[in-house]
């Protein structure tokens, strides 16, 4: 039986200006709160920003399913757990969890879908099969 990897864990300050007026942080930031989380992972992969752009190829998510559970206000820092699955040859899963790092509780539990894009060819980009194989 093969033993999933261990997610990747991120930590995210919540900033005083991403609170709406009712006093907890916007739910359209949790997005990004997820999508810094998820670029620290795939750094932490392998993966380098630098080096995607040289050879420009990227993720792109092309579905986002988002369940809030709780709010998240200021001072509080968020903690996020990061981990791919369901990898094909270019397309496959983010799965994602915000938790309040104050209580621990559980603010946000999120599924990207996604894939790997060469953009100057214009087309699905192959993963490496070492991280499909990690991942799956």
């Amino acid at each position: 039986m093969k033993v999933a990897a261990e997610p990747f864990l991120s930590e995210i300050q919540v900033l005083w200006s991403q609170m709406d007026s009712n006093g907890h942080v916007n739910n359209g930031v949790y997005q990004f709160y997820f999508d810094e989380a998820r670029m620290q992972a795939l750094e932490n992969e392998g993966f380098s920003l630098a080096e995607m752009r040289a050879k420009k190829i990227g993720p792109v998510i092309y579905k986002a399913e988002l369940e809030y559970s709780k709010p998240v206000s200021h001072p509080d820092t968020v903690a996020i757990e990061t981990s791919f699955g369901e990898l094909s040859k270019a397309k496959g899963k983010v799965f994602q969890t915000m938790k309040r790092m104050s209580d621990g509780a559980v603010v946000c539990k999120a599924v990207f879908h996604s894939l790997f894009f060469d953009f100057e060819k214009q087309r699905p980009w192959k993963l490496p099969d070492s991280f499909i194989e990690k991942w799956n």
